[in-house]
């Protein structure tokens, strides 16, 4: 599934791809892991995060007004 979002989302989602990949390696047991694990672990989390914020609101309304007119 390919999603398209603004390159200002794509960098935050990138971004907190890298965070997310970063705590998950680092709580592994057995110490270090190969790149290619930590490759396909940033991967899935960084296609999961797009999929997931594809599936948000482009806008959130103000909670509690409703436009009147």
């Amino acid at each position: 599934m390919e999603v398209t979002m603004s390159r200002e989302t794509d960098w935050m989602v990138f971004e907190k791809a890298v965070e997310v990949t970063a705590s998950a390696v680092r709580g592994t047991a057995g110490g270090s892991q190969p790149a290619s694990y930590v490759g396909d672990v940033f991967r899935e989390i960084h296609k999961a995060l797009k999929e997931a914020s594809a599936e948000m609101p482009d806008k959130i309304g103000t909670t509690g007004f409703a436009a009147q007119g």
